[in-house]
């Protein structure tokens, strides 16, 4: 009875042990990062715009270019901005770009330290109604 005993925590420890982390990140893969930037807009073009950003965060290495796709319902609402805050440094070459359903920054800079982090801006227009959202992009492992 005892061996059996041990057979049995052992299992239990090995299934514990691989059970993840709530809330646990998990490394990024080298390669090409995509944002989804989901917008409904009402039907007539006017009114409140519904917006989600995912991820809001998004964590990119070394390299590594970066897409945001907007996913939109209206077609007032096809045109995406992504444009580096005045304040804050930027990974890539390029400060701002915009075009009609994603737009992708390449050739990161060299030198970006883990840890690092970039803020900027997602503009949208619903209509005639501009929206302007801030999350950011860090640089991890």
């Amino acid at each position: 009875m005892p061996r059996l005993t041990c057979v049995a925590l052992a299992v239990l420890a090995v299934a514990v042990l691989s059970v993840p982390v709530a809330g646990a990140e998990e490394a990024p893969q080298k390669g090409l990062k995509q944002v989804v930037v989901t917008a409904t807009c009402p039907n007539d073009g006017h009114g409140p715009l519904s917006v989600t950003v995912n991820p809001w965060t998004v964590v990119v290495l070394q390299d590594d270019p970066t897409r945001w796709i907007l996913n939109t319902n209206h077609p007032s609402t096809n045109s995406i901005k992504i444009a580096a805050k005045e304040t804050s440094d930027w990974l890539y070459p390029d400060r701002e770009l915009s075009g009609d359903g994603e737009v992708t920054f390449e050739n990161m800079k060299g030198n970006m330290k883990r840890g690092d982090a970039f803020y900027y801006n997602i503009t949208l227009f619903c209509g005639d109604d501009k929206v302007v959202i801030d999350p950011r992009v860090r640089v991890g492992p």
